[in-house]
């Protein structure tokens, strides 16, 4: 092949196992702090500038999952 590089498309059922990939972890750390949501107006503000604190970590995260952070 003389050095060449071949590039292959994925096909439709890689592009869809790549993209579960990539949303599963985040589909799970919003379950698992959807009680945490649920709380958020009856919480102690101490606790609720926590939450907000770690939504800020969150959408930093993304960001930079996502390429734009």
């Amino acid at each position: 092949m003389d050095g060449e590089t071949v590039f292959v498309p994925p096909s439709r059922w890689q592009r869809v196992v790549i993209t579960a990939v990539l949303v599963i972890p985040l589909t799970v750390v919003v379950l698992l702090s959807a009680p945490a949501w649920i709380m958020l107006p009856f919480l102690a503000a101490d606790r609720r500038i926590a939450i907000l604190e770690f939504l800020d970590r969150l959408v930093e995260w993304i960001k930079v999952l996502a390429g734009i952070g």
